[in-house]
């Protein structure tokens, strides 16, 4: 029998994480019906482990190994180019399964074959996986129908991969087009999602957390530091308003918000709650006032925050954390024990 989804994982250099998610897949329901379909992009580390190991305990495995490194796009587009099943969900290569994720997708497709694609509920973890610091705040499952609808409501979650669930022929459909194999933005799939979903797909939301996001292990912060790591995200969301909505004004506008609150915004109090040192405040602060100057909680929140000293913002959140079951802490916590019962 045909598996109905395959899992799609772009990988480099984490062996070790990536053999986290992939235990985490093996615990999993319903294993027979998934497709593991893994692309190493040239790693510099032994990887024979992951290729020969697994490959005895997934009835279907594909692992493969690109011969010269393509990048962050480039590899992402070549792991789903490999994929056999109806549907590819994409997956980062350090974040894992949450228990019973794979059961919730497969009802989801079952009671909404017509949707061409889902968004799956997330929570947040510190780096080591073990600790619950988030939950994403993802609104009820439920089928919303039409582009612009889906990214005024939940266009900022459209850009965690790991949270993705797409139909593989629509998305081949779209990445014939030279113009997507020619986004080097580092949220191609979201312009694909957009296209793939068009003024009248419908796209499923489901609530229940599926998926757990490693915190504190961002590649592409590491690699260019936190202010280039924020100019990224707000560059690229900009390229997709332009791309995907550039005839309604309006639905760019509240796009615009919903990535400032929530991207831009954590980019900020990550830079203000780290104990390393944070450079670069003053060029974020010209580099936002011209991004972002029309929107209100700029002023209000970003600026302030920006300009505060650290320990002040650190001694804040932690007092948020602990004593206001709103926190993104609390509400993991208490995700987790429903999760449990």
């Amino acid at each position: 029998m045909m598996p109905v989804i395959s899992i799609c994982i772009p990988t480099y250099n984490r062996a070790r994480l990536l053999s986290e998610l992939l235990d985490s897949i093996i615990d999993q329901e319903n294993v027979d019906d998934i497709e593991i379909v893994i692309s190493d992009d040239a790693s510099t580390e032994d990887k024979s482990s992951i290729e020969n190991l697994y490959s005895s305990r997934f009835k279907n495995y594909k692992f493969i190994s690109q011969k010269s490194n393509l990048g962050i796009d480039g590899n992402f587009l070549a792991v789903v180019a490999e994929a056999t099943s109806p549907y590819i969900w994409l997956m980062g290569d350090d974040d894992r399964l949450e228990p019973g994720s794979i059961r919730r997708l497969l009802d989801a497709i079952e009671l909404w074959p017509d949707a061409v694609g889902f968004t799956l509920g997330v929570i947040d973890y510190d780096v080591t996986m073990r600790t619950p610091v988030g939950i994403r705040a993802t609104p009820p499952t439920q089928l919303i129908t039409g582009s612009k609808a889906v990214f005024s409501t939940i266009a900022d979650l459209l850009g965690f991969m790991s949270a993705l669930v797409v139909k593989r022929d629509l998305w081949n459909q779209e990445i014939n087009d030279p113009k997507i194999v020619s986004i080097k933005n580092y949220y191609v799939q979201v312009i694909i999602l957009g296209r793939i979903i068009g003024e009248n797909g419908q796209w499923g939301v489901i609530q229940p957390p599926c998926v757990g996001f490693r915190t504190g292990n961002d590649q592409l912060q590491a690699r260019y530091g936190w202010l280039e790591r924020l100019k990224i995200d707000a560059q690229a969301y900009g390229e997709i308003e332009d791309i995907l909505f550039a005839d309604s004004p309006e639905t760019r506008a509240i796009m615009r918000r919903r990535i400032f609150n929530t991207h831009i915004m954590a980019r900020i109090i990550n830079a203000k709650t780290t104990t390393e040192p944070t450079n670069g405040i003053m060029p974020a602060i010209l580099f936002l006032t011209r991004r972002y100057g029309t929107i209100p909680t700029y002023w209000t929140i970003a600026l302030p925050l920006l300009l505060a000293p650290k320990w002040l913002i650190r001694f804040a959140r932690r007092f948020y954390k602990t004593y206001f079951k709103s926190s993104g802490k609390n509400r993991a916590s208490l995700s987790q024990g429903a999760g449990s019962r």
